[in-house]
């Protein structure tokens, strides 16, 4: 078995602590691969399927097996009531969420919005699996403390993606709701004070605060968020103009003017 000394790579590939340095190569054997510079070298993850390039079981990934034995489970039995994950098997499901997790945040720094979306589904998807069915309390609840950062991750990446797109408004949009739902699950965790000192609600906050500016003056929803001010505030005069104005700039019946407005 012959070794690689990595000196030459690291050597012209400096660490840098303020930085998370990310890049994409091509192999000898021609498959893609993604690196990250890290303190004390260099972390290489496979760009589809497990990052370690392991298959579980013969399966793509370990939560894909745990799922197929569900299924077994539920047709031999008509149920999925009985089934359950071990100890064991939850702390396994646990580590490839770690290794998901180095890797969104690569794609992330790449901007591969994509990307960071399918890694962050997956990541959610143990933490769902892992709440449904592990025996233990203590194992139920042990990847629910990361959930907030996964769903700002991916709201994130949905925003970033719309605006690739020129779409500012579904952008926002995509914020907004990962907002509500990680107020939705400190509400649901008995936390809600956590809420408002939360740093993932300050990011998304922050982009939202960057998204309302690039959005179009004279846009649809800018038009109905005035006219729903208008109508709280009570200037009818104000809302019957906004009213008028959006049924004349906006006849498709793919953009309807809501029961709200025609109040």
């Amino acid at each position: 078995m012959s070794y690689v000394d990595l000196h030459a790579t690291l050597r012209d590939w400096p660490y840098e602590a303020e930085k998370i340095s990310v890049r994409k190569i091509l192999s000898a054997d021609d498959a893609i691969r993604v690196q990250m510079r890290v303190e004390l070298g260099v972390i290489q993850m496979e760009s589809e399927g497990r990052p370690d390039g392991v298959k579980p079981h013969g399966c793509a990934t370990l939560l894909d097996y745990h799922k197929k034995r569900l299924a077994r489970f539920e047709e031999k039995n008509g149920t999925t009531l009985g089934f359950s994950l071990t100890s064991e098997e939850c702390d396994t499901l646990r580590t490839e969420a770690s290794l998901f997790y180095r890797r969104y945040i690569a794609y992330f720094v790449l901007e591969e919005y994509e990307s960071v979306l399918q890694d962050t589904s997956h990541s959610l998807a143990i933490f769902d699996f892992c709440g449904d069915y592990a025996t233990e309390q203590e194992d139920r609840d042990a990847l629910e403390e990361f959930r907030p950062y996964v769903r700002m991750m991916q709201a994130r990446a949905l925003a970033y993606r719309s605006m690739e797109e020129g779409e500012p408004a579904s952008a926002l949009a995509h914020v907004n709701r990962g907002i509500l739902d990680i107020r939705t699950f400190f509400e649901d965790s008995g936390h809600l004070e956590a809420f408002e000192t939360c740093e993932e609600i300050r990011i998304l906050k922050s982009l939202a605060t960057d998204l309302n500016v690039q959005l179009p003056t004279d846009s649809l929803i800018s038009t109905r968020r005035a006219l729903r001010d208008a109508i709280e505030a009570e200037r009818f005069e104000d809302a019957a103009k906004l009213r008028d104005d959006l049924q004349k700039r906006y006849p498709d019946p793919t953009h309807p003017v809501s029961d709200v407005e025609r109040r």
